[in-house]
């Protein structure tokens, strides 16, 4: 009789005392679960970061494979003799355009090379030379001088070309006075110097204006490359004067990129 009694009194509070315990176990269920999808989400997190990482470097490969396949097929058009670089640093300051390349003496580079970019672009001539890297002073730099050549058939007028101060565009001056140089014409190198291969492609004429009074002319031209992202180069450390990329059977129209592939 006591223990029904007891049981009575009592079962309310054994009840609710199994009752505290579903909640705690199932609490403990719910904290468990969430532990375990926290786990979950953190390996989906590092898996996704891991492909990241594949895809970024797989791309750089790609662009990386792209830009040797256009240095390449330059190498292979021309008659010259060239040697591989890549860039290694670029000037620190905003008065000089100037990069560093890892090849030097010891690669049979010397001072007043041209070195050129994918398809054969001109971005600049050797500066200082160590035994195992070298300067090149980008045509951008306003102590850049070359002969240039207007690549029309019809024309052919010769100028100089020269980097400006704080600009990414290019100047070129010294054009007579009754000079046929137009929007759009293309302007390359023309080998006077003897130090650079005739016909290397330098930019695009943008505006053509007069100049001295109108004596001479001067046109202003866009550099082909870009040369914030300069990487890989071609240094040409011999070639023959007589040769002129800009004409058959090294034609101008083949060396220009039409289009990023």
């Amino acid at each position: 009789m006591e223990k029904i009694v007891i049981d009575y009194i009592f079962r309310p509070f054994f009840v609710a005392i199994d009752g505290f315990k579903d909640v705690i176990g199932r609490n403990i269920q719910v904290i468990s679960n969430y532990q375990e999808t926290k786990q979950n989400n953190q390996r989906f997190k590092d898996k996704i970061e891991q492909l990241n990482y594949q895809l970024t470097k797989l791309e750089k490969i790609k662009n990386e494979n792209q830009r040797l396949r256009k240095l390449l097929n330059f190498k292979e058009r021309v008659p010259y003799q060239v040697v591989g670089a890549s860039v290694i640093s670029h000037s620190a300051d905003n008065w000089s355009q100037i990069v560093t390349i890892n090849r030097g003496q010891e690669s049979g580079i010397k001072a007043k090379m041209a070195v050129v970019a994918e398809e054969g672009y001109l971005i600049g001539i050797i500066k200082r030379v160590t035994a195992h890297t070298s300067q090149v002073l980008l045509l951008t730099d306003q102590q850049f001088v070359t002969g240039g050549l207007v690549s029309r058939n019809a024309s052919r007028d010769l100028g100089v070309v020269r980097g400006r101060k704080g600009s990414n565009k290019l100047l070129m001056n010294n054009l007579s006075w009754d000079a046929d140089i137009v929007s759009e014409d293309i302007i390359v190198t023309s080998g006077l110097s003897g130090n650079l291969p005739k016909g290397l492609p330098i930019g695009e004429v943008i505006s053509v204006s007069p100049d001295n009074y109108g004596l001479t002319q001067e046109a202003e031209l866009n550099p082909f490359f870009d040369l914030n992202r300069l990487e890989e180069v071609l240094v040409i450390t011999n070639f023959t004067t007589k040769t002129d990329v800009s004409l058959p059977p090294f034609n101008i129209d083949s060396l220009l990129i039409k289009g990023e592939e």
